[in-house]
C-alpha cells in the first residue's frame, strides 16, 4: 500500500465517526503522517486521533504501531502551535472586524477563521491569514485604506498591514476569473448578493469569538470558485478540499433543499464551474468519506480522479510542485520558459476547457507587462 493511500484512508477515518480504524494504521510512519499534513496543511486533523483524545482508538487499534513518547512528544508539540496561532488568527480576526464597522464598512470574513469555526476544534485548522471583505467600491475602500498604508492594490485586495503577527488582506471583491467577461458578470452577482453577507454573524463554538461570515449557499459557491482558482494557476492542498468536507455538512444540516442545489447548480453552470463541482464531490465521497446527502450534484470519477492527482503531487498552494519547477531549472530564457509553463497548463484543457483556455491569454499580458516594466526601470 502506497504512503500517500494509507495517509488517506487514516483522514478519511479521523473525519468520519463510523468509518472502520484503516488497515494500514499497522505500518504508518507517524513522523512521515506529520510531514504529509504538513505538507497538505491538514496536521491538526490527525492530531486528536494519533493522541487518542477523541476515543476513535484504542492501544489496541494501533495493531502494535502505537506512536512512541517520542512520536508523542513531537505531535503535542505541533498541537500548542496550531492551537496558540489560532487564538492569535481568532482575536486578530474579531479586531479587525469591529475595527472597520466602527469606521463605517460592514464586512464579513472570507475563509480562514470563519472556515475554523466549522471544524469540531476550531484551534487545530492550520490558519493562515484574515482576509475581509469590505462593503464598498474598490476606490471608496482605496480612499480609506490609503490614509494608513500605501499599499499597491490589485482587482481584488490590498494588503492592509494592521497587526504585526497576522496578515491582513482587505478585499473590494472576493474573487475573479482569467476571462473578462465572465469575471464581469461574476463581480455583478457579487454585488447583487453582498448586502446579506455582512450581516451572517457567527461565533466560535467556545463563545470566545465573533464576526460576520457569507451564508451558506454563497459561500458553497465562493469557495469553490477559489478553490478552482488558485487549482489551475498554481495548485491546492487537501486543507481547502477539508474545508470544503465541512461548510457542505454545515449547509446541509442548516437546511438546505433540493431546490437550493438546482439553483446552485444553475450558478455554477452559469459560471463554467459545474464540472469542477463534479469533481470535487468525488474527491469528498472517495477520498474524505462525505456521506451522498451532503451533495449538491453528481460526482465525476475521472475529474475527481485528475484533480486528486493534482492535490497529492502540488500541495497547500501548489508549494509542493516539483514537475514543473524540475522542468523550468534546465529552461533559460523568457520565451522557452513561457513555453514550458503553458505545455504544463495544457493538462487543465481535457477536463476544464471553459477557463483554461485564457490562461495562455492571461499569461501573455502579464509577460508584456513584465518586459515593460523591465524596460522602464532600465531607463531610469
Amino acid at each position: 500500500m502506497e504512503e500517500s493511500t494509507k495517509y488517506l484512508e487514516f483522514l478519511k477515518f479521523c473525519l468520519n465517526s463510523n468509518c472502520p480504524v484503516p488497515e494500514g494504521i499497522a505500518t504508518i510512519k507517524w513522523h512521515d503522517l506529520m510531514d504529509f499534513g504538513k505538507k497538505q496543511a491538514i496536521l491538526g486533523l490527525f492530531i486528536p486521533t494519533v493522541l487518542m483524545r477523541d476515543g476513535k482508538l484504542a492501544i489496541a487499534d494501533f495493531k502494535g504501531n502505537k506512536p512512541t513518547d517520542d512520536d508523542v512528544m513531537e505531535w503535542m508539540f505541533e498541537d500548542l502551535k496550531l492551537r496558540k496561532k489560532n487564538e492569535i488568527l481568532f482575536g486578530r480576526t474579531q479586531k479587525a472586524s469591529e475595527w472597520f464597522l466602527e469606521n463605517g464598512f460592514r464586512n464579513c470574513i472570507l475563509k480562514g477563521q470563519g472556515n475554523a469555526i466549522m471544524y469540531p476544534d476550531p484551534y487545530l485548522r492550520t490558519s493562515g491569514d484574515v482576509d475581509i471583505w469590505l462593503e464598498g467600491t474598490r476606490d471608496e475602500i482605496l480612499a480609506f485604506t490609503t490614509k494608513y498604508y500605501k499599499n499597491p492594490a490589485s482587482s481584488l485586495h490590498v494588503h492592509f498591514p494592521m497587526f504585526g503577527d497576522a496578515e491582513v488582506e482587505v478585499h473590494f471583491r472576493p474573487s475573479r476569473f482569467y476571462n473578462k467577461r465572465m469575471t464581469k458578470a461574476l463581480w455583478a452577482y457579487f454585488d447583487e448578493v453582498a448586502p446579506s453577507q455582512f450581516v451572517n454573524k457567527a461565533t466560535s463554538p467556545d463563545g470566545k469569538y465573533s464576526f460576520y461570515v457569507p451564508t451558506n449557499e454563497f459561500n458553497t459557491f465562493y469557495q469553490l470558485n477559489h478553490v478552482f482558482r488558485h487549482f489551475i494557476n498554481e495548485g491546492i492542498g487537501l486543507r481547502q478540499i477539508v474545508d470544503y468536507f465541512y461548510l457542505l455538512h454545515k449547509r446541509r444540516d442548516e437546511g438546505a433543499t433540493p431546490d437550493d442545489d438546482k439553483k446552485l447548480i444553475a450558478l455554477l453552470k452559469r459560471f463554467n464551474l459545474h464540472g469542477f463541482a463534479r469533481a470535487m464531490m468525488y474527491v469528498q465521497t472517495e477520498v474524505l468519506g462525505l456521506d451522498s446527502k451532503y451533495l449538491f450534484t453528481k460526482p465525476s470519477r475521472k475529474k475527481g480522479e485528475f484533480l486528486l492527482d493534482e492535490i497529492l503531487f502540488a500541495g497547500n498552494f501548489g508549494k509542493y510542485e516539483e514537475r514543473l519547477h524540475d522542468k523550468l531549472d534546465d529552461v533559460e530564457g523568457h520565451l522557452k520558459r513561457f513555453w514550458v509553463l503553458e505545455s504544463f497548463r495544457l493538462r487543465l484543457f481535457k477536463h476544464f476547457p471553459g477557463h483554461a483556455i485564457w490562461m495562455p491569454y492571461r499569461d501573455v499580458k502579464e509577460f508584456i507587462y513584465r518586459k515593460q516594466k523591465e524596460k522602464e526601470t532600465h531607463k531610469d
